[in-house]
């Protein structure tokens, strides 16, 4: 999981450098002469600044009946340093409607979800119940009318990563699968060597 997340990152950033638009710079604006900074990603903190959330989504602008892939990661707000496995929740919301609640956790690559708009308008993407705790980031785009629109997409979500109550467990059933696997291997590589002594005794 952690690979496939690092591989997405990676097809994101040299797909923008082939349409040139890079963090930070400068994309002109079909509607004015005038140039619009766009920046990604977008940096928002919690209350306290426990964390700090930095999230992406490709292609920048949203268009309906289009699946954006939405690519997030925590910091700790205070000290700037990576917190990773993160459990979280990822919430999309337009026109005060909730559309899509989905928890997951982050590895030390981050996490990402899809989704695909039905309708244009603002929208507004949090990420909340961040460390299992009540702390929340927003941020708010548009989505804007697709000129070629295709119908209602399907999204598939990728795989969930392990929370941290599975994780908890996990190590343990792994180290008692691997005991048991030792266990064996000795118990029939004990059996010939028992059945030779008996021969020579």
């Amino acid at each position: 999981m952690k690979w496939l997340l690092v591989i997405v990152l990676l097809t994101v950033s040299l797909g923008q450098v082939a349409h040139g638009q890079f963090s930070g710079g400068v994309e002109k604006n079909s509607a004015s002469a005038n140039p619009k900074i766009t920046s990604f990603p977008k940096i928002a903190y919690t209350a306290g600044y426990d964390y700090e959330a930095d999230l992406s989504w490709e292609p920048h602008k949203i268009l309906t009946d289009q699946k954006i892939i939405f690519i997030f990661q925590f910091y700790n707000g205070k000290t700037g340093g990576l917190v990773p496995m993160v459990d979280y929740q990822f919430v999309v919301s337009q026109g005060g409607k909730e559309l899509a609640r989905i928890s997951g956790t982050t590895t030390q690559a981050g996490d990402y979800k899809y989704f695909a708009f039905d309708k244009p308008g603002p929208v507004t993407i949090s990420l909340e119940k961040i460390g299992d705790k009540d702390l929340s980031v927003s941020y708010n785009t548009t989505a804007y009318q697709n000129p070629n629109p295709t119908g209602p997409v399907i999204v598939v979500q990728p795989p969930a990563n392990i929370s941290n109550r599975e994780r908890s467990v996990f190590p343990i059933i792994e180290d008692v699968t691997v005991g048991v696997l030792i266990v064996l291997i000795i118990w029939f590589a004990r059996d010939p060597i028992l059945r030779r002594l008996k021969v020579i005794n």
